[in-house]
């Protein structure tokens, strides 16, 4: 789920809204195609549609993977679960490693353990899926309407792991089958983002099934006012260039709102040249009437362009290098005293708006380094997922929320406040007209703890500077209502969960979303790097990784051994003697 804005082609046209999404990937390469089915075809199971209607008797087939290269009976089963998102394109880098070790594997190879990945319902790829409905492989939309989309909310996907997990019988591995059961062996939950709320959820709704959960990046706090998300994107920013955002979105949505036709026109017309020109050719032609057609929420999206990797990527890899552009004018080369030289420094420290008072100037600076980067060529060939985008979106609108609107009352905001909190809403009422409530009802995922959420057996990691974290068990967000509970290391006694003010994890310093469930080592294959593959890892650290499974790790040696009361530590022995 969680994380991730949709990426649009500002060339082409403009979305209305930045949809709330988490980890995004996109379809399988050819290459990665090859790996995927040769290696490691999926597996079906027969799940019940409607889990709470016993006279309703309609199943489909969900897809699963399988890896028991370090499988011993008795071994525990790691499920690596997928969330909002087609499973197939994460079964070579988890289930095969092509680009470096995984989390899920690691696991399995430390506690000669049974690899899986579980893909959730109403996703898949475009042609065959987990699907319970017919999907319409272009709108993306279920056949069937609302009729079919009753069945995607929280309490129907999370009672699906629970049924596989008791009802798992793998080809191949017949005799090892009633060793496979939760109930004779631990199932431990692995996931990043929206898979990561799903285990902590699950260790406080069906303990008896998951044993233990590793969730990153989970932010389990539903909340359909979700303005803190671009919050803490402007808190990793270099102050000079958080300032002159903010001087001009500011600008911007004073323009937008009280400026005559002709000003209006100006600005739309000078962003809409710099996001669509290239570097060398700003003689671009540009269509008059697709200027003037802009809504105040498209110039808002546009405005917000250079933070489209950010939740992967971070400040420095990201958003940083148009900072740099902005804050000296184009003139990083330069040799001063920021970089080794003896000429005085070009960006000054407060900014260019607050040390001329010329938003002019700084306008003129923001064009120019939007410009220059040239996102346009940086956004991911893979084309997006209807299927995927309106899965999500029906979930979201219906009960997570995380509508990331701007907030005028944020004295550092560098989002447009006409990306409002209607309009989200309209956007969900337009695509969904019926079956959905007023506004998301995050009452249900929020029962089981949101903020204090506090399950025993549970590891739950964040990026320092991850723009999800606000809304984890990891938050310090005191203004929107967070506990700000402690993160520690000790680890603590199976089945015991910690004090109330802590959480048992770790934050990965100047990390952002899921750095740790899998390294990128392999970095040579253009698609081990792209946009579309790279949720769940760091593409630019691999430290977490290491770091989130060797805690984890160390957890597991001490909650395995309590479970069945003894029973599992008791087959350990005879394994290994």
């Amino acid at each position: 789920m969680l994380l991730l804005l949709l990426l649009t082609s500002i060339v082409s046209t403009v979305s209305a809204v930045r949809v709330p999404h988490l980890p995004l990937n996109g379809a399988l390469t050819k290459r990665e195609a090859s790996i995927n089915a040769s290696d490691y075809p999926a597996l079906t199971i027969s799940i019940p549609v409607d889990h709470y209607n016993s006279s309703d008797n309609r199943t489909y087939e969900n897809r699963y993977w399988i890896n028991d290269t370090y499988y011993r009976p008795g071994g525990p089963v790691f499920y690596f679960d997928s969330g909002e998102q087609n499973a197939h394109p994460l079964v070579p880098y988890f289930l095969a490693e092509v680009a470096g070790p995984s989390s899920v594997m690691t696991m399995a190879r430390r506690f000669n353990g049974l690899a899986l990945i579980f893909e959730h319902r109403f996703y898949g790829d475009l042609t065959v899926g987990s699907y319970p409905f017919p999907m319409n492989s272009t709108t993306g939309m279920a056949e069937g309407g609302y009729d079919a989309y009753k069945y995607l909310n929280t309490e129907q996907a999370l009672q699906d792991p629970v049924y596989f997990a008791n009802n798992f019988q793998p080809p191949g591995l017949e005799q090892s089958w009633p060793m496979l059961s939760p109930n004779a062996t631990p199932w431990v939950w692995l996931g990043g983002s929206y898979p990561g709320i799903r285990g902590a959820h699950m260790r406080v709704r069906n303990p008896e099934t998951f044993y233990a959960t590793w969730a990153s990046s989970a932010p389990t706090q539903s909340m359909v006012d979700m303005w803190v998300y671009f919050a803490q994107d402007e808190r990793s920013m270099t102050r000079n260039c958080s300032a002159d955002y903010t001087a001009i979105t500011n600008w911007v949505d004073a323009t937008l709102t009280n400026g005559t036709a002709q000003e209006i026109y100006s600005l739309k017309y000078d962003l809409y040249k710099a996001s669509a020109s290239e570097p060398g050719s700003p003689q671009t032609e540009i269509n008059s009437s697709t200027v003037s057609a802009l809504q105040p929420s498209d110039v808002g999206n546009i405005l917000l362009v250079p933070f489209d990797f950010y939740q992967y990527y971070g400040f420095e890899r990201s958003v940083l290098p148009f900072c740099n552009i902005m804050e000296t004018y184009n003139d990083t080369s330069a040799s001063t005293t920021d970089n080794g030289g003896t000429d005085p420094a070009i960006a000054s420290e407060s900014g260019i708006f607050a040390s001329t008072g010329n938003i002019t100037l700084t306008w003129t600076a923001f064009l120019t380094a939007l410009q220059t980067i040239n996102y346009n060529n940086l956004i991911s060939p893979t084309p997006n997922d209807p299927i995927q985008d309106m899965s999500w979106m029906w979930q979201y609108c219906s009960e997570y929320g995380y509508y990331q609107r701007g907030n005028p009352n944020n004295p550092h905001t560098i989002e447009s406040r006409f990306l409002s909190l209607d309009l989200f809403q309209s956007q969900c009422n337009s695509t969904f007209p019926v079956g959905l409530p007023p506004t998301p009802n995050t009452a249900e995922p929020n029962k089981y703890g949101g903020w204090h959420i506090n399950p025993s057996n549970t590891m739950f990691a964040s990026g320092e500077y991850d723009p999800w974290r606000s809304l984890s068990p990891a938050s310090t967000d005191l203004e929107i209502g967070a506990p700000n509970r402690t993160t520690t290391q000790y680890i603590p006694s199976c089945n015991v969960a910690p004090d109330d003010s802590e959480i048992f994890g770790i934050i990965y310093r100047d990390m952002v979303h899921v750095s740790d469930m899998r390294a990128l080592l392999n970095t040579s294959d253009y698609y081990h790097q792209n946009f579309s593959t790279v949720g769940f890892s760091s593409p630019i650290d691999t430290e977490p990784f290491y770091a989130g499974t060797s805690l984890f790790g160390m957890a597991l040696e001490k909650w395995l051994p309590c479970f069945g009361n003894g029973s599992y530590a008791q087959m350990r022995y005879q394994l290994e003697s």
